[in-house]
């Protein structure tokens, strides 16, 4: 039996696309060999890809027209702002220089209101201190060997209504570096320094200022003092302020102390039986300066006390006050 020879078709592989009409006619097929196929099939994928492509630069350039025009009111705004911001300055920056000229101006006419106002309290001081010089000449001075009794301590009330006008008279309270507050305090350490203290705490005396006869020497002579009653320990007080120029034992006034109080004053404290200062010590008006005593020319406790003007014994009782 022979073998049966030919030749065998190469088998081919085919995209069918069968058309089925609905109505009448019968089925179509189309082959589609497999070059075609794969053509087609990359001709999809590419138009796939580029729609794919399209769409999403599409969407790019709509959202970069998006964000540009964002970013454009953003710049706008900001732009705005900063001329709000400009204008803001500008207007403070006018404000400012105007402020600094009304400053400036402020300054100026407070510097001559400071000039005018020392100007009128430096008149009104002299005015102040020339009626109180003045015054004083009115007054007179204390250290007149020819003043009476009433004369001076009338003076002396003078010049305290004198200080209690000079009080007054100062711009504040507090003022201590006026030409005022000066003359207060000139006054008031004159006044201060006037010995006008009784200088003891009893009011009795039992020998006074002038002749008299004493008890030891049995012989009318000048008593230069005024004898004060105390006991022996009783405190004594400087009757002014001053400064001491003696104390020490003085003969026949025993345990003695001197104040000089400037003006002419010096006042004697004799027979203490206790000093209680020294020498060149500054004491104040009604300071306690020493005890009462019996030491010296004495008989028994009590002071002896003298006021001087100018070297020049003088009855204590025109000064001091009770």
């Amino acid at each position: 039996m022979k073998s049966l020879k030919g030749k065998i078709s190469a088998r081919r592989n085919y995209l069918s696309v069968m058309y089925i009409p609905h109505n009448k006619g019968g089925v179509k097929t189309i082959r589609i060999n497999h070059y075609r196929t794969t053509l087609l099939t990359t001709f999809a994928f590419m138009l796939v890809a580029l729609l794919v492509l399209t769409g999403y630069t599409l969407s790019v350039v709509k959202q970069n027209r998006e964000m540009k025009i964002q970013h454009t009111n953003e710049l706008n705004a900001i732009l705005s702002e900063k001329e709000q911001l400009e204008a803001l300055i500008a207007k403070q920056a006018k404000e400012l220089a105007e402020n600094a000229e009304i400053i400036t101006t402020m300054n100026s006419v407070k510097t001559i209101s400071e000039e005018a106002i020392d100007s009128y309290r430096e008149q009104y001081e002299n005015m102040v201190v020339a009626y109180i010089d003045k015054d004083l000449k009115e007054i007179g001075t204390v250290s007149r060997g020819d003043k009476k009794p009433a004369s001076f301590k009338e003076d002396v009330a003078e010049l305290r209504s004198l200080i209690s006008l000079v009080e007054s008279a100062k711009l504040s309270e507090d003022d201590v570096t006026s030409k005022i507050a000066q003359k207060e305090a000139q006054l008031n350490n004159y006044l201060d320094a006037l010995p006008t203290y009784w200088p003891v705490n009893s009011r009795t005396t039992f020998s006074g200022f002038g002749r008299r006869f004493h008890p030891i020497y049995k012989r009318y002579i000048m008593h230069d003092g005024l004898d004060m009653a105390g006991e022996k320990g009783d405190p004594v007080y400087a009757a002014g302020a001053g400064k001491v120029s003696f104390a020490g034992w003085n003969g026949g006034y025993g345990n003695c102390i001197i104040i000089d109080h400037g003006n002419g004053f010096k006042t004697y404290y004799a027979h203490l039986s206790k000093i209680l200062v020294k020498e060149g010590q500054r004491v104040s008006k009604a300071e306690k300066i020493g005890l009462v005593g019996s030491t010296g020319l004495s008989t028994s406790a009590h002071l002896h006390f003298e006021v001087r003007l100018n070297d020049k014994p003088t009855d204590p009782l025109y000064y001091i006050e009770p």
